[in-house]
């Protein structure tokens, strides 16, 4: 049985001096080996972000999609759990380690922010886990349906210094579905307080195999945004996540996420600590790596990290669904995985 520790994240006071043009922190980026025969199909599909409004003279796309967003919109978003209700649990492909088990690099944000930390709720016994400004709230606008969902996200650090992972659900409504619209990134959300701004998307990727399929084994999205509205770019500003794939499928990791639907209310993060799993009973084993969360609607995307310093960690999965048993599950991190990141991690 694996037990993990979930508690409400320490909440952060942060101080930041911002400003264009700071130096960046520069780091490469590990290059995945060719994707063996165990990775067929799992190539990706990019669409620049659009918004839902008509365009108004004078403002740019980043603005439009977050001047969507008012407060009453955010506060009404729904969780995007109900997109994935329907969706079949695994392809039958067999995913695991396809090649030596590979890290890119995390980054600090080049403008150093003054923090200090308040106990996680949950008394004595709670660890002392700190949000992250890497982790935020996701909002958008799905055409399909005409409502407003929320995910969750998390930076990483690539050469654009522009990008953000979440959910494939989070990004495109799966089979017979659209690209979602108005699609931002509000990092360290707190109640409706936004510390670091708005990062709105500009292009979005994810696996055909969602797209076409709708198959949860490749639930997994990139995100180029905008730079904000002083050209600054997230990485920069909030640090970046590094990346891990063909590692064990049992890993110490901390999520940490937005969950919105009961017991959660979406207006802080919480955490969830434990060892990951592989779900099922062998030879009947899901592709996936699982832990007893019980986060509900509104963390999907959220960003499942190994070696979490309370700061950023390496990103191992993302948050996909909830079971009846209140087990969490995200995709295995393949070989796949990091070539779809190298096709995106320099695009601006």
């Amino acid at each position: 049985m694996h037990y993990p520790d979930i508690r409400r994240a320490t909440r952060v006071a942060a101080t930041v001096a911002l400003a264009a043009g700071m130096a960046l922190v520069g780091t490469g980026t590990a290059q995945a080996a060719p994707a063996p025969a165990a990775t067929a199909g799992a190539s990706v599909s990019t669409a620049p972000a659009t918004t839902s409004t008509t365009a108004r003279s004078g403002l740019t796309a980043a603005e439009q999609a977050s001047n969507y967003w008012t407060a009453e919109r955010m506060r009404t978003a729904i969780s995007a759990d109900t997109l994935v209700k329907k969706a079949p649990a695994s392809s039958g492909e067999s995913l695991r380690p396809t090649g030596a088990a590979q890290s890119t690099p995390p980054a600090a944000p080049s403008v150093k922010a003054a923090t200090s930390r308040v106990p996680a709720a949950g008394g004595s016994m709670a660890a002392n886990v700190a949000a992250s400004a890497t982790v935020g709230k996701v909002f958008f606008y799905n055409p399909a349906d005409g409502k407003n969902y929320v995910c969750s996200a998390g930076t990483v650090n690539s050469g654009s210094k522009l990008l953000v992972m979440s959910a494939g659900h989070c990004v495109h409504g799966g089979r017979g579905g659209q690209w979602m619209q108005n699609w931002v990134f509000v990092p360290l959300y707190n109640y409706g307080a936004e510390p670091y701004g708005r990062w709105s998307a500009k292009y979005l990727t994810t696996f055909n195999a969602w797209i076409n399929d709708s198959n949860l084994d490749r639930d997994v999205s990139y995100i180029t945004v905008w730079p904000n509205g002083s050209g600054q770019r997230p990485v920069d500003v909030l640090g970046g996540n590094g990346l891990s794939v063909n590692y064990s499928y049992d890993q110490a990791v901390t999520i940490l996420a937005y969950p919105a639907a009961p017991p959660y209310d979406g207006g802080w993060q919480q955490y969830c600590q434990g060892t990951t799993y592989r779900p099922g009973i062998w030879p009947f084993q899901e592709n996936k790596i699982a832990l007893g969360c019980g986060f509900t609607g509104g963390s999907s995307g959220s960003v499942w990290l190994r070696l979490y310093n309370d700061a950023y960690g390496y990103v191992n999965g993302i948050m996909s669904t909830l079971d009846g048993n209140g087990v969490n599950r995200s995709s295995y991190f393949d070989t796949a995985v990091m070539d779809a990141f190298n096709s995106v991690a320099n695009r601006t």
